[in-house]
């Protein structure tokens, strides 16, 4: 099968570039760089794109856009054009392919207590989520108004994790200093993660689905995780022994946010202190989806991949093409 997928140079693309590669699938892969990562080209072909301006691709079976600006300090500017502007010009320059795969993000809903499930997102108030899960709502948008093609879905997943993970990863790295837990409040909150095997194999249950026209779907593990433990059990893995722990008043980090003190913003905040639990039953039910590794399955070859990168420092401030080395 030939797949094509954007953002291939980023942390997401290319774990999906080396999954899919794996599975032997004739893989294209576009960034916005002139030279891609020698490990990229030994296993995919490269086309060189910025899709913030009109572009074209090849024809192929399967698109996955995963392309798009991911930074929560980013204003609403920055991210609307690669972020919606962008989306507009993949979907028409996918016009030969037969399946359209967006990566949405679980950032398009508002933290709620109970268990969330895919929704009208037009009736929540739109005001209180990120720039970056506003540009990603405007970019499921986009591609409704525009797509017109045979097959689409439409997958919001949560944080994402995985060896070559340059985003989550360093936050929970920074989080130890001089080998204590600087603990934010209890962290005691629920919340839904995304080991990028399960997400691929998402990607998989979608292409070889026979369903047409365009759904939407929340991708995140089966298990639901308490932040505190699966924290202590990443340390415990990375480090070799459990850390002493030092908790930092939640009231002292609303304060240090509100003038932005250390990057702290209160969006930041209300991930540390406010559930966030995806229902996925609809992806389970319609197309089969099924987790095929556990947090705890995959905590060997994060801690592997951490340390042939020069162990948890070498995270914290990740270099360029890191989340392509050693994998």
């Amino acid at each position: 099968m030939k797949i094509i997928i954007t953002g291939a140079t980023g942390a997401f693309g290319g774990a999906m570039v080396r999954y899919f590669a794996k599975k032997g699938h004739h893989i294209i892969a576009t960034g916005r760089v002139n030279i891609p990562p020698k490990e990229l080209l030994e296993i995919a072909s490269y086309i060189q794109a910025d899709i913030t301006k009109p572009f074209e691709l090849p024809e192929a079976d399967v698109i996955i856009h995963a392309a798009a600006l991911s930074d929560d300090k980013a204003s609403p500017k920055d991210l609307y054009i690669p972020n919606v502007i962008g989306t507009k010009n993949t979907v028409a320059a996918a016009s030969r392919c037969k399946t359209f795969i967006f990566i949405s993000s679980s950032s398009v809903y508002l933290p709620d207590e109970n268990i969330i499930k895919e929704r009208n997102t037009e009736k929540q108030n739109n005001k209180k989520l990120s720039p970056y899960g506003y540009s990603k709502l405007l970019s499921e948008e986009a591609l409704k108004e525009v797509f017109n093609g045979e097959r689409c879905f439409i997958l919001r997943a949560r944080a994402f994790y995985g060896p070559g993970d340059t985003k989550i990863m360093p936050r929970m790295m920074k989080l130890v200093k001089n080998d204590v837990f600087k603990r934010p409040g209890k962290m005691e909150i629920q919340l839904s993660m995304t080991n990028y095997y399960n997400m691929a194999h998402a990607i998989e249950c979608c292409f070889m689905s026979e369903h047409r026209g365009l759904r939407t779907y929340n991708v995140a593990d089966d298990e639901v995780y308490t932040m505190i433990t699966t924290l202590r059990t990443l340390f415990q893995t990375i480090y070799g022994k459990t850390l002493e722990e030092k908790e930092i008043s939640i009231q002292f980090l609303k304060v240090l946010a509100v003038f932005k003190v250390g990057g702290l913003t209160p969006l930041l905040i209300r991930g540390l202190t406010q559930n966030m639990v995806l229902d996925i039953r609809k992806i389970q039910n319609e197309i089969g989806y099924k987790s095929i590794i556990t947090f705890e399955e995959s905590l060997a070859e994060i801690k592997d991949w951490i340390k042939k990168i020069g162990g948890p420092k070498a995270i914290e401030k990740p270099k360029s093409n890191l989340n392509w080395q050693h994998l």
